[in-house]
């Protein structure tokens, strides 16, 4: 971590975002380019690993250059909470944050089109079928790394934090199960 100040003048922050899939990289781009901002540097990079090999990554890459802040983003996907606590004792060890999904991305980008049913579980089948129906298109696991199907949802990134907030203020449990989103604590902090 470098320092904050050169003389009276405040250096820009700099937050690293690693993610594990093509999805998040074009979406948090995106938002890059809707929040640009002088006094925030964001660079995004897919790693195409899983939570604890994506944290690991972070954290020997983030060696390499100066930053302020490091972010690892994934989908919880099939890891256990056993699993889930090594990531978060991992990360919280090097100071690197955690935003991620149970089950997958797609949650919190249906949150950009509709409100989530805290007491209903959304396996990844259920989400890609929604994805479909609101983004009008064929098998969505295919294009999910279209950026022209992707970017323009982070458009609707106000609808989204107001329904992931709602949310997970109605879930009321300390459970990370299905269905559960903090991106929007980290698009509050980083955009």
């Amino acid at each position: 971590m470098r320092t904050r100040e050169r003389g009276n003048i405040p250096l820009r922050k700099t937050i690293l975002i690693y993610c594990e899939g093509e999805t998040e990289r074009i979406y948090f781009e995106q938002m890059k380019i809707l929040k640009r901002s002088k006094m925030v540097s964001v660079k995004i990079k897919n790693v195409k690993r899983s939570a604890i090999k994506l944290a690991n990554h972070a954290y020997r890459d983030a060696s390499y250059q100066p930053f302020d802040e490091i972010w690892i983003v994934f989908d919880k996907d099939d890891l256990t909470d056993w699993q889930l606590d090594e990531v978060n004792e991992f990360c919280t060890l090097h100071n690197i944050r955690i935003a991620y999904t149970n089950e997958a991305f797609e949650l919190w980008l249906l949150m950009h089109f509709e409100q989530i049913d805290e007491q209903q579980v959304y396996p990844r089948a259920l989400l890609n079928e929604k994805m479909e129906q609101h983004l009008q298109v064929r098998r969505y696991f295919r294009n999910k790394g279209n950026a022209e199907v992707i970017a323009p949802i982070a458009l609707r990134h106000e609808i989204a934090l107001t329904n992931c907030t709602i949310m997970m203020q109605r879930r009321n449990t300390e459970s990370r199960d299905n269905p559960y989103c903090n991106l929007h604590e980290m698009l509050h902090h980083v955009f």
